[in-house]
């Protein structure tokens, strides 16, 4: 019996390190799911407002507090969501994120704009500070 010849790859050995979680993009809500988030890009952006039509996409509350925080998860709980290609599905994607995730979602966006405020304003103290 011939052995078949087989390639095993050990960390350090030529193998890419697994790349380390980036916590800024996870979020766990109130009930305690996982939600992994990405931001759509100008693509999938511009696909969105079409299937929401011109009247919904100008509803900044429906767009802002609902769509948008629903199509940034990616993954619930480590299970793929995928980008919804229906109005229908957009409805299911609000409906399985519920208050909870909407919520998170929100908060931790809201969170990543105090921080990138507070980092301008440490930056420009900085400059100032070594102007005079």
């Amino acid at each position: 019996m011939s052995k078949i010849p087989t390639l095993e790859l050990t960390p350090g050995q030529d193998a890419p390190a697994p790349e380390a979680p980036k916590d800024d993009n996870i979020v766990i809500d109130s009930t305690g799911r996982v939600l992994k988030l990405a931001e759509l890009d100008v693509l999938a952006e511009s696909r969105l407002i079409r299937l929401v039509g011109a009247e919904a996409a100008i509803n900044q509350a429906y767009m802002q507090l609902y769509v948008m925080p629903a199509m940034a998860v990616v993954e619930i709980d480590a299970e793929p969501m995928p980008l919804p290609q229906t109005q229908r599905e957009i409805d299911a994607a609000i409906s399985r994120l519920g208050h909870h995730g909407i919520n998170a979602v929100i908060k931790h966006w809201a969170k990543q704009r105090e921080d990138k405020a507070d980092q301008a304003d440490k930056e420009a103290a900085e400059k100032a500070a070594l102007k005079n």
